[in-house]
């Protein structure tokens, strides 16, 4: 692909930089590094029954690696957001549970990625934001038949 800083791929490439930049710089301002990877703490708190999973289902859950689950959760466990508890149903198995301290951060992280979007989407009417909103769906959709795999925690749910 030539590069033209206009074409749409490109924007598509630049918003995606730019708004996780936005991001990481909004969760350092807020002092919420802690949360290396808050949308652990969402599944947890929202997806799973108990708060807890374990780490191949979070993984599962995301659509992100093994790996990158393990070191978010070393890091997240280390700053106490996160404790490993064992699995009721199978003694030899452990569960990554959210700690009260996890859900106020994760409160937080909440607040600021609210904050971002409500920032992003200014000065969009709702019937803007409808027709993007059906974009995005049909992209995901395009994505899905090349062999994509939607994150389980994305399932649509309608």
């Amino acid at each position: 692909m030539e590069y033209d800083p206009n074409a749409l791929e490109w924007l598509f490439q630049t918003f995606e930089r730019m708004h996780h930049n936005c991001i990481k710089s909004e969760f350092a301002r807020r002092g919420l590094s802690e949360a290396s990877h808050p949308l652990i703490l969402m599944a947890l708190k929202y997806e799973v029954s108990n708060m807890a999973a374990s780490q191949k289902d979070i993984a599962q859950m995301l659509g992100i690696s093994p790996p990158t689950v393990a070191i978010s959760l070393k890091r997240m466990e280390k700053a106490g957001l996160v404790c490993k508890i064992t699995d009721e149903d199978d003694l030899r198995r452990k569960l990554v549970k959210i700690t009260e301290k996890g859900l106020r951060l994760l409160d937080e992280c909440e607040n600021a990625f609210s904050e971002i979007d409500r920032n992003i989407f200014k000065g969009f009417s709702d019937e803007e934001r409808e027709q993007l909103k059906r974009f995005y769906i049909r992209m995901i959709h395009n994505l899905e038949s090349m062999g994509a795999q939607l994150p389980a925690q994305l399932k649509w749910r309608g």
